[in-house]
């Protein structure tokens, strides 16, 4: 007998069959049943899976027993002449007509009554739904017109092709940041997701949109595969997608037939572009050839990732594309961006001077802004050009351009941060913050600058918190932060060392966190450490350790190096003045109160008034009573707008302080000390002040000085029990021997 007739006889398709109906009926009725109470989807996928798993069973009991009337016995078992296969088969028979029957007559009920109801109840939600939008205001940023565009995937054999898909989605972000109306996520976030396989929707919330942008890069010598693809985040409905094998010189056709499509399909589903600008595509601006456009992204990606080796390669290759395309207006801005990025101060990377990166970045941003008038990056390229001249109305003018360009344009919006917080405008200042961080929830520059208005608010716990969160995308920017936060408005000093020397571990070359370094160091008496942080700050330590020739000598060979940069030019003056030498500070101070007329004296490092009042002082010195007091209402005025805007730390109250013994206030002067002290003052050099000449018999002076020093007491023990025993990170420094002699490990 054959396997088919075998099946056959002992009812194995008829069991199947029977099976098979029972259960898409059973399903039928319980999808309903669950939907009537909200029962969650994996229940029903489970049932579905159960009832798959027993027709296997059901098909191998068919063959491997039989039913009797004796009962359910092994088939082997069963004698062939007293076999009744053939009734149980006659039997299954009437078990399909009639579960046959019963599904007819449930479809029919499910097609006539239960689908007319449904339908119905969609059309009257579908009204109120349309109801309620029509009558709700229309809100700028609306969630659903929005978009991230994720790092597309490196399919390339090579490793070094990271750079090209990288900055082909860069450049794709830039493009859609220009459609009207349309959000989208800076490029900090949305990058920020790179490599993690995250879902979809969860990446959406994080980033606040409603779409997202997703793709692969498949270069192999002149032959380029790229395939994207647009996602509802909320459903993972596809609104388009779509490979792209062409040539490598097709890649900025591909960019705008991208835009494009993107474009028109965000317009179909979110109704963009209903206005004038309705026609107007952003269009990818053409390199002469592959190669230079090749170099271009990797350069701009070296930008990105900031530190100083970064950003020389950086300029290396935007110089290499173009050599290879002369005309091409990004590389040329930005080259100038990289240029800005490498100049000597706290803010910056590199050591070029001021008279450096004007000459060679300027002829750059120039020419960008001549080749391509509406570039978001060559009007970012004189923002920052004009932050480095400290012409901050022209820098607040170029990175407003610039966003009105590409709104999305992160380092724009720190640029224009920068300024309005330099130009005194601290209600500004604080709304550019929320702005960045609105725009880039994951924004490692805003998110560090944020720091400084949680010292205001004296949200001590939110700032390190943030600090926390810093950790996974930049652990520098983490440990500068918590640095921050416990120094400059906690006072902790040996906490602060602690995230100094982490942040010197991971880049031992910033001139930002070993500015910090040095100074902790200084407070506590640890001058031969403090020395040892930077090679070209030494001067800070002698001045702390009372050595002023030294002191003098190496402020001063900072200016003779760097003569027309604010910052050397004012750590000079400083030194000449602690040192009483404050009629030799004053032309100094003159020339930077002329960069900026109408505002005080820029202080780079720390925001603070300080400098303007040395300067009231240095005239007064000088016989010149007049122009003291117009210096001083300057500072008066910018520490009366601090505290109308909130911007309230220990330099508004120091510079209050400087004030007030300046009026002869000595009451109003240890007022402010005092409050000083409270809000993080660790400084013992601010009480040798100059300004306080007459107070350093005032039993009131006296007695916060001695506060302060007990203070430091107790943080500079704190600081030997850390760098002497508990360091971590003694494969990046270790104390001098002479620092941890005698200090015994605390119990």
């Amino acid at each position: 007998m054959s396997l088919i007739q075998e099946l056959k006889r002992r009812n194995v398709f008829k069991v199947g069959v029977a099976y098979i109906v029972v259960a898409w009926l059973v399903a039928q009725v319980l999808q309903l049943i669950f939907e009537s109470f909200g029962t969650p989807d994996w229940v029903m996928k489970t049932v579905l899976v159960l009832l798959g798993t027993g027709l296997l069973f059901a098909l191998f009991f068919s063959w491997a027993f039989e039913m009797t009337p004796e009962g359910l016995k092994r088939e082997k078992d069963v004698d062939r002449s007293q076999s009744i296969t053939q009734e149980t088969g006659q039997k299954l028979n009437y078990v399909i007509t009639g579960v046959l029957v019963l599904a007819l007559a449930y479809f029919a009920y499910d097609k006539f009554v239960l689908t007319a109801s449904r339908e119905a109840a969609l059309v009257e939600a579908t009204e109120q739904a349309i109801s309620e939008q029509a009558q709700a205001p229309e809100a700028a940023g609306e969630p659903e017109k929005s978009i991230a565009v994720l790092p597309f995937v490196n399919l390339s054999s090579d490793p070094e092709q990271e750079f090209f898909s990288d900055g082909l989605s860069e450049e794709l972000l830039n493009l859609l940041a220009q459609f009207p109306g349309l959000r989208v996520a800076a490029r900090t976030s949305s990058f920020q997701f790179k490599g993690q396989n995250q879902d979809i929707a969860d990446i959406a919330k994080t980033l606040k949109v409603a779409n997202i942008l997703e793709g692969s890069v498949r270069k192999s010598g002149n032959k380029l595969r790229i395939t994207a693809q647009l996602v509802q985040a909320n459903n993972g409905y596809h609104l388009w997608s779509k490979t792209y094998d062409r040539e490598l010189t097709d890649v900025f056709v591909i960019q705008d037939e991208i835009s494009a499509a993107i474009g028109d399909a965000l317009k179909i589903e979110l109704a963009l572009g209903d206005g004038p600008e309705a026609t107007h595509r952003p269009m990818a601006i053409e390199a002469a050839n592959p190669q230079a456009f090749e170099a271009y992204l990797r350069g701009r990606q070296l930008i990105n990732r900031r530190g100083r080796e970064s950003i020389e390669e950086a300029a290396r290759s935007l110089e290499k594309s173009l050599r290879l395309d002369a005309e091409y207006a990004p590389a040329h801005a930005q080259l100038a961006i990289a240029t800005a990025l490498l100049m000597r101060n706290p803010s910056s990377y590199g050591d070029l001077t001021l008279e450096e990166v004007i000459a060679k970045a300027t002829p750059h941003a120039q020419k960008a802004i001549t080749l391509a008038p509406d570039l978001a990056e060559a009007h970012g390229a004189l923002a920052i050009l004009a932050l480095d001249r400290l012409d901050y109305p022209a820098a607040l003018e170029h990175s407003r351009r610039a966003l009105e360009l590409n709104p999305s344009y992160i380092d724009a919006m720190n640029w224009q941060y920068l300024a309005v917080s330099a130009m005194g405008r601290y209600t500004e200042m604080r709304e550019a913050l929320d702005r960045m961080l609105e725009a880039d929830p994951l924004t490692v520059v805003g998110r560090l600058n944020y720091m400084n208005t949680f010292g205001y608010d004296r949200e001590f716990v939110a700032g390190h918190q943030m600090a926390d969160d810093l950790l996974s995308h930049s652990p520098w920017a983490s440990y500068v932060a918590h640095g921050q936060i416990s120094m400059a408005y906690e006072g902790k000093v040996a906490e602060s060392v602690e995230w100094w020397l982490r942040a010197f571990a991971a880049d031992p070359g910033d001139s930002l966190s070993n500015m910090y370094f040095i100074r902790a160091f200084n407070y506590v008496g640890l001058y031969e450490e403090a020395r040892r942080a930077s090679d070209d700050l030494t001067f800070f330590a002698d001045l702390a350790a009372g050595n002023y020739e030294q002191a003098l000598d190496g402020a001063r060979l900072r200016v003779e190096l760097d003569p027309e940069n604010p910052t050397a030019i004012l750590d000079y003056a400083n030194v000449l003045h602690h040192v009483d030498q404050v009629s030799e500070s004053l032309p100094l101070f003159e020339k930077l109160l002329a960069i900026l007329p109408g505002r005080p004296i820029q202080d780079l490092m720390d925001a603070s008034p300080e400098p303007t009042v040395r300067l009231a002082l240095a005239r007064r010195v000088t016989g010149n009573e007049a122009s003291a007091d117009l210096a001083m209402q300057l500072a008066n005025r910018d520490v009366q707008e601090r505290f109308e805007g909130r911007a309230i730390d220990q330099f508004a109250y120091r510079g209050n302080a400087m004030l007030a013994a300046f009026r002869n206030d000595p009451a109003g002067a240890t007022e402010s000390i005092r409050a000083a002290l409270d809000h993080g003052l660790r400084d013992p050099l601010f009480f040798q002040e100059p300004v306080f000449a007459e107070l350093q018999d005032d039993a009131d002076f006296i007695a916060l000085r001695d506060e302060l020093d007990a203070i430091l007491a107790t943080e500079r023990k704190a600081v030997l029990q850390l760098v002497c025993h508990n360091n971590p990170v003694p494969g990046a420094w270790q104390p001098l021997p002479a620092t941890c002699e005698g200090v015994e490990k605390a119990l």
